[in-house]
């Protein structure tokens, strides 16, 4: 599953110490009314292939896929509570007292009496039931890495009574269940006008061995190939769902053009329902992959947001003249952090006194001053210093050199041929500890840090190559395992952590994101236990645990989380930041 998976996560799942909170939030914006026509002009990192929240796992692509495809729950920013969207309230929650499914849980939603898709038609429960036969198709391959974390729903009934009241059964217990039952939901007239998943039902769909004898059936086949079609994924008269904003036009490589729909039916829910606010006529998103030629953009007014500017570049904008008149400057605190993972099954790596010696000549206070200039915080393991099971009982490792040379010399590392470099004979054969560490091309913070990393490693006789390689050449060394070190980020949203994606063996695949090759039965179990575990203190034990054991096996260096670099224009008001994707938040936005 890749990593961008845990993006989409970031729209769909709730941070698990506050899933509590009151059905029906209210986030006071500090908005008055729009008196004059706003137009948001954004940047984008990269061009979306398609505009389909289903079909894709892009951050870029669900950026924009979120103001035409809202979810039944979302995160109030702000609160960051999760919170009703296109339901009522969030779903009754009950288990299944006998039967057949005895032990299931089921969560009931009623969809709001006002959304209607864009024909007037009204939302029910039917269309929810269509999205999920939609993602169960197993030849709609694109929607594979969402299967994995919907596998627990099994069915969905309709309210006989109500046709916008739906009961779905999941089984077995997850922390992101309840809201992995709350997803995009997709109009079925629009999207199957044919009727194609009709004659299927959904609890078939849901079945692994029922849906491998399905997978053949034309139908299924002729709904895959038109949903996920360039005219269902990228023409302006086919993307769209209940959302306040349609597709005006995508100029591949230039722009792509939202404009608010005229007498949308949220705008009159949206002080009960505050993630439904609008204000913005349009918005505009750029693709623009040079950080460079976005700022540029930015002092000539032609933009005006960018995020993840480049620390020295973003302090020299705040400085400027350009930036102390027109724009204000933000740095709300970014899920996830970045560290150098360990080739674990490597014979040079395999020795944890060799991990813990090399995490001793990385001299991380020095990076976070001199490369990050103060936007990032030192972490001791895989999850945001901010989660409430993060463990701050457990020292960061510091630059010791000394300390270094004598795990070393324990693990049987010695210069024995006085090159100023260490060795060890390995299967009979004479082994210098020189590693190759991995960064993206054009990384010029990574860059930075290896050579950090490089002239502190020397000094206890480990020789290390910072080499560049271009980002599909890297991931590709990655899957087949060929590598010593490598720098990369561990992809986390609001949502509570899993550790499954990055820790468990069964992502322990060429196309797994265990890449360093970490774990056993236990810390298996460990992670099983986690992710079933629904009371948080029980939980917060068993974070606590891994994190412990990660700390002592040292499969990786963990660095740091960072802030983000965030510049707006100053015209606009209401304008508040979060640590939600993607940290800002127009549809508040009025000048």
């Amino acid at each position: 599953m890749k990593r961008n998976v845990l993006l989409l996560l970031s729209l769909l799942f709730v941070v698990f110490f506050i899933s509590n909170c009151k059905t029906d939030p209210k986030t006071d914006t500090g908005a008055t009314e729009t008196t004059k026509s706003t137009t948001v002009s954004m940047r984008l990192r990269a061009e979306p292939q398609r505009l389909n929240p289903m079909l894709t796992t892009a951050g870029w692509s669900l950026e924009i896929c979120k103001q035409m495809y809202p979810t039944l729950l979302d995160y109030d920013p702000f609160s960051l509570a999760l919170s009703p969207v296109l339901v009522k309230s969030r779903p009754t929650i009950n288990t299944v007292p006998s039967g057949d499914r005895k032990g299931w849980t089921t969560y009931t939603y009623e969809i709001l009496d006002e959304a209607k898709w864009d024909n007037g038609s009204p939302l029910t429960a039917e269309d929810y039931v269509f999205t999920l036969k939609a993602l169960f198709n197993p030849n709609v391959k694109e929607a594979a890495p969402y299967r994995a974390y919907l596998g627990l729903i099994k069915d969905v009934e309709v309210d006989p009574d109500n046709p916008k009241k739906f009961t779905v059964f999941t089984q077995g217990k997850y922390i992101k269940a309840e809201y992995a039952t709350g997803l995009f939901i997709f109009p079925r007239y629009k999207f199957d006008p044919d009727n194609l998943m009709g004659d299927f039902n959904l609890s078939d769909l849901c079945d692994p061995e029922k849906t491998e004898q399905l997978m053949e059936d034309e139908k299924l086949k002729a709904f895959a190939a038109m949903y996920t079609s360039p005219e269902y994924t990228r023409e302006k008269d086919f993307i769209g769902g209940c959302g306040p904003y349609k597709m005006e036009e995508w100029v591949e490589g230039e722009r792509i053009v939202l404009v608010k729909k005229k007498d949308w039916w949220g705008d009159k829910m949206s002080d009960q329902y505050p993630m439904l606010t609008a204000k913005p006529e349009k918005l505009i998103y750029r693709p623009i992959s040079d950080a460079v030629t976005a700022l540029t953009l930015m002092k000539n007014q032609e933009l005006d947001v960018i995020t993840k500017v480049p620390e020295l570049q973003f302090e020299e904008f705040k400085e400027s003249e350009i930036g102390k008149q027109h724009f204000v400057f933000e740095t709300p605190p970014l899920f996830g952090n970045t560290f150098y993972g360990f080739n674990t099954k490597n014979p040079k790596l395999q020795d944890k006194k060799v991990r813990r010696a090399l995490a001793h000549l990385l001299d991380i206070e020095e990076i976070l001053k001199t490369v990050k200039l103060g936007y990032a915080e030192r972490v001791i393991g895989p999850f945001h210093p901010m989660r409430s099971y993060y463990h701050k009982g457990l020292v960061p490792i510091k630059l010791d050199i000394e300390k270094a040379k004598t795990l070393l010399d324990e693990a049987g590392w010695k210069d024995s041929n006085n090159n100023g470099t260490v060795d060890k004979v390995i299967d009979g054969e004479l082994v210098e500890m020189e590693l190759d560490l991995l960064i993206t091309t054009n990384n010029k913070p990574s860059a930075s840090m290896g050579l950090i990393f490089q002239n502190e490693a020397k000094k206890a006789g480990v020789r290390v190559n910072v080499v560049e390689k271009a980002n599909s050449a890297l991931v590709a060394q990655l899957r087949a395992r060929d590598f010593d070190m490598f720098a990369r980020g561990i992809g986390a949203e609001v949502s509570a952590d899993d550790p499954k994606q990055y820790w468990h063996t069964e992502s322990d695949t060429p196309n797994g994101y265990n890449r360093v090759g970490f774990g056993n039965a236990e810390t298996d179990q460990l992670i099983e236990d986690i992710r079933s575990e629904l009371d948080e203190a029980r939980r917060k034990e068993l974070y606590y645990k891994l994190q412990e054991i990660l700390y002592e096996e040292q499969p990786a260096i963990f660095l740091y989380a960072t802030k983000d670099r965030m510049a707006i224009h100053n015209r606009f008001k209401s304008v508040k930041t979060s640590i939600k994707t993607p940290g800002y938040f127009p549809n508040y936005w009025h000048e």
